[in-house]
């Protein structure tokens, strides 16, 4: 008889189990490093967020190609549990294979007896303050806006293309997110839809990102095994949403700040929050002993005065 159990109650010698999951990523088939073994991963959760990934081979890609949509809730029915393989993603102790002999159930909203999972919350995340403290080779996912992005383009060589956005936290801080090959040419085109035909401003959940350093700057860029949700249905990204809709219009103003004369290239300017007034520099004098801000100046009290200290 069949046990209806968690993801981490489920080992190799359980027989006769029952999952309820729902599909929280999905990578597009791939072949593995040495070209040996052509495979697709979806990672899915139970109802208490623990995370395993479901792995699909050959003829069971196209089968499953109706499944595993994103943030929809399934019933997994004696899948293979095996130790996760070289070429895997090792988020959990144990990997599933779903193979025709394996039970995939669909639950839908209008099931009576069995309800869908609620929209996940589960993020690792690290704010855009300590990205410089990340150290070169360290992963992070964000949820973020999409700002501003630009065109596709090509490496000098014309071997790679890739794709420039400049994505934004709640902190207001921008940052420049490069998107590489597949997700550039996918997941980038619609963004650049989004953000400059339909004038809106997307939310990312870009998950398993790369920090690096380009003249002195630091950005995020995708890497191999990243993935990029757009609009994805996270509690978080609710929040967020309430984010945009209240700063708009700061939203559209650096929008146009930061469109270069070229499509292909992006201009990185401050926020005009960022821009402190002079009242505020009075107040900060008093703890920091040496200064350094831009000043928006417009007209100035008579007995404003500056000193400059060595």
């Amino acid at each position: 008889m069949e046990q209806r159990l968690s993801i981490s109650e489920i080992t190799p010698l359980t027989t006769e189990w029952t999952c309820k999951v729902q599909a929280v990523d999905k990578f597009r088939p791939r072949d593995s490093r040495d070209q040996r073994v052509h495979f697709q991963t979806i990672i899915v959760q139970d109802v208490n967020e623990e995370q395993i990934c479901v792995i699909l081979y050959g003829d069971d890609i196209r089968r499953c190609d109706n499944l595993f949509e994103l943030f929809e809730t399934y019933l997994i029915s004696t899948a293979k549990v095996r130790n996760p393989q070289p070429y895997s993603l090792h988020i959990s102790q144990f990997e599933w294979i779903v193979d025709r002999f394996t039970i995939v159930e669909s639950i839908q909203n209008n099931n009576e007896k069995e309800v869908p999972l609620p929209p996940p919350s589960r993020l690792s995340m690290i704010s855009f303050a300590d990205v410089a403290q990340q150290p070169s080779g360290v992963e992070v996912d964000l949820l973020v806006v999409v700002e501003n992005c630009g065109v596709m383009q090509y490496t000098a060589d014309q071997s790679k293309r890739f794709q420039e956005a400049i994505v934004m936290d709640r902190m207001k801080k921008p940052l420049f997110f490069t998107i590489w090959e597949y997700l550039a040419s996918n997941e980038g085109a619609e963004l650049l839809r989004q953000v400059r035909q339909l004038q809106e401003y997307p939310i990312i959940l870009a998950k398993r990102i790369g920090t690096t350093k380009y003249q002195g700057v630091t950005r995020f860029a995708t890497r191999y095994n990243s993935t990029i949700l757009i609009n994805p249905l996270y509690v978080q990204a609710t929040e967020l949403q309430n984010w945009i809709n209240e700063n708009k219009q700061m939203l559209i103003e650096y929008t146009m700040k930061s469109s270069a004369e070229s499509a292909s290239s992006l201009n990185f300017v401050a926020v005009d929050d960022e821009i402190l007034s002079v009242s505020a520099i009075a107040t900060q004098t008093s703890t920091v002993s040496s200064l350094n801000y831009k000043i928006k100046c417009r007209e100035l009290p008579h007995n404003v005065s500056f000193i400059q200290y060595g």
